[in-house]
């Protein structure tokens, strides 16, 4: 009788766990916005590092060429998460569909002050986007590569001001508020971690 008893005890348990929602089962898979969030991240990151480099390539300033290496680092964390459900991301795919927007891009970057007013319009649009993946998604891998993404995104857009305001420029917001621009080009540079600037 006792053996019976936990045979019983023992199949309602596992039944109990099977019968959990798939929401809850599931709770780490990602959705299918957040796979498209993350993948138009991706793309968007590609255009970034697309745009620095072929900036570097025309005016030869160091800071270009080293945000374009610090892009890739935020392409690659945006894989691996993908990654980590089997979902592989090409990033040259990634960005066909805004292949426009970088020609844009690098259009505007007739010299170098140009040029740093565009990489510090694409910094405020980058930051526009991780603060969307964020704000829309629960998952803690998510929101912590949002957060370590975002501090290295808000020391790109520092330094480019810095470089700008060198050479006795200005620059004005576009993309996100005027409190959060001048709290990010007023403070300092920020330790992102290793993995993130």
């Amino acid at each position: 009788m006792k053996l019976l008893y936990n045979f019983l005890l023992s199949f309602l348990l596992i039944s109990c766990s099977l019968m959990q929602p798939k929401t809850v089962r599931n709770a780490n898979l990602l959705n299918e916005k957040e796979i498209t969030t993350i993948t138009q991240l991706i793309g968007k990151e590609k255009i970034a590092k697309d745009v620095y480099e072929n900036f570097y390539q025309q005016y030869k300033n160091n800071l270009f060429g080293n945000i374009a290496k610090r892009k890739q680092k935020h392409i690659d964390i945006w894989k691996n998460i993908l990654a980590k459900q089997n979902i592989s991301v090409d990033e040259n795919d990634a960005v066909t569909e805004t292949e426009n927007l970088k020609n844009q891009f690098i259009s505007e970057g007739i010299d170098e002050i140009s040029a740093l007013r565009t990489a510090l319009k694409i910094e405020e649009l980058n930051l526009n986007d991780i603060y969307t993946v964020r704000r829309t998604s629960s998952k803690s891998a998510i929101r912590e590569a949002a957060n370590g993404v975002e501090c290295g995104t808000k020391n790109h857009l520092f330094v480019f001001y810095r470089a700008l305001k060198e050479k006795h420029e200005n620059y004005s917001h576009q993309y996100i508020s005027g409190k959060k621009f001048n709290n990010i080009v007023n403070g300092a540079v920020t330790s992102c971690g290793l993995q993130y600037d």
